[in-house]
């Protein structure tokens, strides 16, 4: 099943909102013993939210051209 660029993008978004959520969830403070865990998780979720804007933007970019044309 093939999908349109703008239900990517729809659910990137939403994903993007979820996973932004948990960030801020994951900064608040914590027991020492979790403290490295919990950054090393809100780490990879910043580097993944980077990857998905980046992928949006490229869908973005990809879905003006064909409707110009």
């Amino acid at each position: 099943m093939e999908y349109s660029k703008q239900t990517v993008i729809d659910g990137l978004k939403r994903t993007i909102a979820q996973t932004e959520a948990r960030i801020v969830d994951l900064s608040e403070p914590c027991v020492k013993s979790l403290a490295f865990s919990r950054s090393e998780e809100r780490d990879l979720l910043k580097k993944k939210v980077k990857n998905w804007k980046k992928r949006i933007k490229e869908l973005e970019d990809g879905t003006e051209g064909i409707e110009n044309e």
